[in-house]
């Protein structure tokens, strides 16, 4: 039995030198752990060097594209300017034929050209009062015109003050007779 015994002993002793053998065989070294931990290192280093050139593309990238767009921005900046101005400019020619087209409008009715003209202005600008008011500027001077040459169409009065007392007068003297 002893030997028996001996021999698991034996066998025990040989099993837990193999399992340690196995187990220093699976354990690395302190030189293979510093080579795997350089290794690893590397791999980091590459990694982070990849990641450093990608986000430094990307911020390049970002900032072609905002110069862009700021520049587009620009464009469409410069486009809304002139397109403002073009729409300043037809408007006031449009207000120019308003006028011009009101001021021959109100000259055909007989008004001075400086009146017909602030008539039109006023009547394009909408201020009504102006115009009523020139309206009746116009009419005044109408009847003026006319109450002068209706004057000076009259024949002359004859009042026979005296001065032709030696010419009789045709009516009278067909009751005279």
């Amino acid at each position: 039995m002893e030997k028996e015994f001996e021999t698991q002993e034996d066998q025990t002793q040989d099993q837990q030198g193999a399992e340690q053998q196995q187990n220093e065989e699976n354990t690395p070294t302190v030189e293979e752990l510093m080579t795997q931990l350089a290794q690893e290192r590397a791999e980091k280093a590459k990694l982070k060097n990849s990641f450093d050139r990608t986000s430094s593309e990307l911020a390049d990238t970002k900032k072609q594209l905002k110069a862009r767009l700021t520049a587009e921005e620009q464009e469409a900046q410069a486009k809304k300017e002139a397109d403002e101005e073009h729409k300043k400019y037809v408007t006031g020619l449009e207000t120019k034929i308003r006028i011009v087209d009101a001021t021959k409008r109100y000259m055909g009715l007989g008004m001075t050209e400086e009146l017909a003209e602030e008539t039109a202005k006023a009547e394009v600008d909408g201020d009504v009062d102006k115009v009523t008011e020139n309206m009746k500027k116009h009419q005044d001077a109408l009847i003026k015109a006319k109450e002068a040459e209706w004057l000076a169409s009259r024949p002359p009065v004859n009042t026979n003050n005296g001065e032709e007392d030696d010419k009789k007068d045709p009516f009278l003297e067909g009751f005279n007779s």
